[in-house]
């Protein structure tokens, strides 16, 4: 339950006015303490997600028999990776992807879904400098629109971390944009995206 300044100016017996830089001053506390918070349970969840996927991984002795059987491998939860197809020192506004093994998704700056099904999408992109300017990055798709959206702080904050699970379609496009254009690092550990698969039904 918040308090009006007039209510703590009252109350305290501060007629200067101080009390009200103080609220504001422990509502930007707050605000901050909201924003950890929360990229702290994201991070949290995407960590458990791939714990839980590599733990069901085929080994590579069972993948190499299933190769020899000319049986394609089993995942219990088929996770696609992309790592960023530009320069650190490019001007980036639609971001493009190369593809570590294609499966359900193909394409490079606009991402072609080839099977329907509910999908868990994460993504991180870190700014390769500091700028004055804050920048969106945005996720649509083709039929449902947008589908994340993040804001990095320039000056302040050089990454943004989303992940959210949703159904598409097949045919369906998936595109990731910067607006405004900014460099954006290319380092596999900076920026990446990925793609598991949960179902089809």
């Amino acid at each position: 339950m918040s308090l009006s300044a007039e209510y703590c100016n009252d109350k305290t017996g501060d007629r200067g006015g101080g009390g009200g830089a103080a609220l504001v001053h422990q509502r930007r506390l707050i605000r901050v303490l909201l924003v950890w918070a929360t990229l702290l349970t994201l991070g949290l969840g995407t960590s458990i997600t791939l714990h839980i996927i590599r733990r069901d991984a085929p080994t590579p002795s069972a993948l190499q028999n299933q190769e020899n059987d000319n049986h394609p491998p089993s995942y219990n939860h088929p996770l696609m990776e992309f790592l960023p197809d530009w320069k650190d020192t490019d001007m980036v506004d639609l971001l493009q992807w190369k593809t570590l093994r294609p499966l359900f998704i193909s394409g490079s700056n606009q991402l072609l879904v080839n099977e329907f099904g509910h999908y868990f999408l994460y993504l991180k992109v870190t700014l390769a400098s500091h700028e004055k300017a804050n920048h969106t990055i945005i996720v649509k798709s083709k039929k449902r629109d947008v589908i994340l959206k993040g804001l990095i702080n320039g000056s302040k904050l050089s990454s943004v971390l989303m992940a959210k699970g949703f159904s598409l379609d097949s045919g369906d496009t998936l595109t990731v944009t910067c607006q405004p254009k900014a460099k954006i690092q290319s380092a596999h550990t900076e920026t990446y995206l990925g793609v598991i698969k949960l179902n089809s039904t």
